[in-house]
């Protein structure tokens, strides 16, 4: 197994075909970094507890009783790399740059998050034809749709902690370039709490996931059980002095699905990346439109692989990143 393993991680295409996927990931618009936004149901926002960078904007649509907008946006395009990154079956250390574009919001009976990555390996991680071609390319798009009871009943359902109730529906597409030729489809489902919090967002979602994958090593499509899944995202902004900060991420646990493309039984695997960025936009008079700043990322039993069945199944790996939004 750790042999055949070796080559890892994922689909048979080349640098251009990587490019049209990554465009027509952003027209139907990492892993990706998606954080779903808090709904109308939340306290009066000021400067300082905005529920992310740059919104509500000036022309959101606001209730006409002083509530915080029902609709907003902010999009934003970002940088990140590191040099620590880990693949099943891979024994050598990854480094990536990472180029990604977001897009969070509101809308009259919810709040979404698209995110599209792209990620470029270096030689350790190479494409299909071995590292003479090239370290491997991925597109990696996530996307969620949450619900707002308080928004569809018209008035606030939030009690002690909890500012917010809904049900997250959403998706997870991947394709990748790399001996494992990666095709994944993921479906997510459940049950929201939005919590109130201070300043910023918090949220729970606790539902199932279900995944279709390819393994191009042993050439077969996988068709994974339905496994349970809990999801939480948060954005919390702070000063430091006259600096402005935003710490925010996500943190996931997914249950075993069954048996990979290389029949070994999958087990519990746990992701969370985490950032805290600097608001250097304050400094030149444009507040939420430029960060700056440094992130982590750690990813146990990668893909639900047991570390028992092969190398590189934990990933522990500090980035640096920036961001513009719009």
């Amino acid at each position: 197994m750790k042999t055949t393993r070796s080559a890892m991680r994922t689909p048979s295409i080349r640098k251009s075909l990587i490019g049209i996927a990554m465009f027509l990931c952003l027209a139907e618009l990492a892993h990706a970094e998606v954080y779903t936004a808090p709904n109308g149901s939340a306290p009066p926002q000021t400067e300082d507890n905005r529920p992310n960078g740059a919104a509500p904007k000036p022309n959101a649509v606001q209730a006409d009783d002083g509530t915080p907008p029902l609709v907003w946006n902010d999009t934003y395009v970002g940088y990140r790399y590191g040099s620590d990154f880990h693949y099943p079956g891979v024994k050598d250390k990854v480094a990536q740059n990472i180029g990604y574009l977001t897009t969070i919001g509101g809308f009259r009976y919810g709040s979404y998050a698209f995110n599209v990555d792209y990620l470029v390996s270096n030689s350790a991680n190479p494409e299909a034809g071995g590292p003479s071609s090239g370290g491997a390319q991925e597109v990696y798009s996530v996307g969620r749709v949450e619900f707002s009871a308080g928004k569809i009943l018209g008035h606030s359902v939030g009690y002690g902690f909890v500012r917010d109730l809904g049900a997250t529906i959403g998706y997870e597409f991947g394709v990748k370039n790399d001996a494992y030729a990666e095709r994944a489809r993921m479906l997510v489902f459940g049950p929201t709490v939005e919590f109130a919090i201070p300043h910023g967002f918090a949220n729970l979602t606790v539902g199932g996931r279900t995944e279709s994958n390819h393994n191009g090593i042993t050439g077969v499509d996988v068709h994974f059980h339905t496994a349970w899944h809990i999801e939480s995202s948060w954005l919390v902004p702070f000063r430091v002095a006259r600096v402005p900060f935003e710490f925010r991420g996500f943190a996931s646990v997914t249950g075993p699905k069954g048996k990979d493309g290389f029949y070994t039984e999958t087990t519990t695997e746990i992701l969370t990346r985490i950032s805290l960025l600097a608001d250097v936009g304050s400094f030149i008079g444009h507040p939420r439109t430029a960060y700056v700043g440094v992130g982590y990322e750690y990813w146990h039993n990668m893909y639900g692989t047991p570390s028992s069945e092969t190398v590189s199944t934990k990933t522990s790996a500090p980035m640096v990143m920036a961001e513009l939004h719009f």
